[in-house]
């Protein structure tokens, strides 16, 4: 089962926000957007500490406002039969209802947060179930009350949350929804149920046949001995005194006995701990390094992947943090596998290796507006073909800063090399840092490429600007005829490829170089001197150097960065 739509009113930066996320979810957005609040409020409700009124403040609240109630829904992709005193409900979700209250003002205390965890519907409307059970053949009367969360459904959802800091202690078999203690739970439950028997030496010499299980407790129960103290008596000696003294109790009036016992059997698994060896000295996993630390963590995930678990809904917060490039691109491929083999993954980044942009069904943009609060900009239908995606994982492959469009402000798409090294000093001669701002100069790898970005950004929503060389040559009818036809031939080979661009551009954002970049500017057309010419060129150039052509588009991406983005995903 996964997560198919959540929808947040009123918690911390999220106003009235929605996300559909697919079976593999990257979250990307300027720092302060709102991505973390988005997996803290799954956990919330799906996490393992289950929600009480100590979960929420006053702060939790959509600019502290606390007469508007919190609420998180969770939506599953799959429905859930319930039963409750003879009654068939569907659930379709879950949902975490913070009533709103009154603020302590002078003289009068403030109100008490109280909270409402319930199941809902397909809508969203809480599901109910008869508050006393129905009787057949008879129409029930009596009251109708929600249908609470309870501890089986959550049971069916392990939420796995890995925050910022790789601490590994919320990584243990003891951890509820750890990955390790999954794994275990499958050990522990072969242990349980084995029913081979092993052969135990008593102290007398004797032996006895007796299962794992009862191998262990035994073990145990003999290991347990050796801890037996003085001291340790007097501890349960004092603890039993003193209760019976609280209690009231004086001699011949009672008696409590209190006694230590071995650890429970049937959970062995869950208070096993990692350790690590180095130079011959060893350590609780919990107390190396963050950058080891986070090394383990990664470690798990491979191991749970390899061994093939499934419905399990990871969240993870910039998996990118203590990794070196390479490691973070085998994280992003353990990611990946997990939510191929039937897991949810979740993730927050800042690093374009967790971006794929022949996969933009992945990619939800988190950004945070001036009104409207958080919203998340998901992909529309890119109608991307299979070669489409082929062509730009090639692409984005051979030149990874291609990846920077999801996450820049504006991007300005270019033809080759020498526009994309150009551009950004034409920017700054215009007195513009592009970094600052927030553009990216992508380029496309060629004239036939600008459609398939063109169409992932219009997908997202992110402003762009198109510039292109137009490359329709006059024909002068003094030339041979052999050549006419050449660039006939050319001219509608070009012409074909500029409409295939016009088709996807919109607003007004396509621009044209006549014929081409470097006959506008003057360049060579060496391929191995072009590039240090436009360099020379615009190297220490003011804004009156500057040809008309390149001021249009630049004017209009700054132009576009004072948009508003407040429309998002319904």
């Amino acid at each position: 089962m996964k997560i198919a739509k959540v929808h947040i009113e009123n918690y911390r930066s999220l106003k009235d926000f929605t996300l559909k996320p697919g079976p593999f979810c990257v979250l990307i957005g300027e720092n302060n957007a709102g991505k973390s609040n988005i997996l803290r409020a799954l956990n919330l409700v799906l996490g393992d500490t289950w929600p009480s009124d100590r979960s929420f403040s006053e702060e939790d609240f959509y600019n502290q406002d606390t007469s508007q109630d919190i609420l998180i829904q969770v939506f599953f992709d799959e429905t859930i039969e319930d039963w409750r005193n003879n009654h068939k409900a569907e659930i379709k979700g879950v949902q975490l209802r913070c009533k709103a209250y009154k603020r302590a003002v002078k003289g009068k205390p403030a109100g008490t947060l109280k909270l409402d965890f319930t199941c809902i519907d397909e809508n969203g409307d809480e599901v109910t179930h008869p508050e006393e059970p129905l009787q057949k053949g008879q129409q029930y009367k009596g009251r109708w009350v929600p249908l609470r969360v309870y501890g089986e459904l959550r049971e069916r959802l392990p939420f796995i949350y890995v925050e910022v800091l790789r601490d590994y202690n919320r990584q243990t078999p003891g951890s509820r929804w750890s990955v390790l203690r999954r794994l275990f739970n499958e050990v522990n439950t072969e242990f349980l149920n084995d029913k081979k028997e092993v052969k135990i030496q008593r102290p007398d010499g004797s032996t006895v046949k007796m299962t794992r299980k009862e191998a262990f407790a035994q073990a145990v129960r003999d290991a347990y001995k050796y801890l037996r103290t003085d001291t340790f008596d007097e501890i349960e000696k004092r603890l039993a005194q003193n209760a019976m003294e609280h209690m009231g109790l004086a001699e011949g009036e009672g008696k409590i006995e209190l006694h230590f016992e071995s650890h429970d059997p049937t959970n062995a698994y869950k208070s096993l701990q990692l350790y690590v060896q180095q130079m011959g000295i060893e350590s609780p996993a919990g107390e190396v390094g963050a950058g080891l630390q986070s090394a383990i963590v990664v470690a798990i995930f491979r191991t749970y992947e390899e061994m093939k678990k499934e419905g399990a809904i990871f969240a993870i917060e910039e998996p990118e943090v203590f990794l070196h490039p390479q490691k973070a691109r085998y994280f992003q491929t353990v990611l990946e596998s997990l939510s191929d083999s039937g897991n949810q993954v979740f993730l927050t980044t800042h690093s374009p290796i967790f971006v794929q942009v022949h996969k933009p069904e992945f990619v939800s943009i988190i950004r945070r507006t001036s009104e409207q609060g958080t919203k998340a900009f998901q992909t529309e239908a890119c109608n991307l073909t299979k070669s489409d995606r082929q062509a730009l994982r090639l692409l984005t492959e051979f030149d990874a800063e291609r990846k920077e469009l999801f996450f820049a402000k504006a991007v300005l798409l270019v033809e080759g090399a020498t526009e994309k090294v150009a551009l950004p000093l034409v920017f700054k001669a215009m007195g513009n840092d592009i970094n600052r701002l927030g553009i990216s100069v992508v380029e496309v790898g060629g004239k036939t490429k600008f459609p398939l970005f063109v169409r992932v950004l219009n997908a997202l929503k992110i402003p762009y600007a198109v510039l292109a060389d137009h490359d329709i040559k006059s024909i002068d009818e003094r030339l041979p005829e052999s050549k006419k036809n050449h660039i006939i031939e050319n001219n509608s080979k070009h012409d074909r490829w500029n409409n295939d661009i016009e088709s996807v551009c919109e607003n007004g954002s396509l621009f044209w170089m006549k014929p081409n970049f470097e006959s506008v500017l003057g360049l060579p057309h060496n391929e191995g001197e072009k590039i240090d010419k436009a360099m020379e060129k615009f190297t220490n150039a003011m804004k009156i150097d500057i040809h008309e052509s390149l001021v249009a588009p630049i004017e209009f991406l700054v132009k576009s960065l004072s948009k508003s983005f407040d429309k998002g995903i319904a």
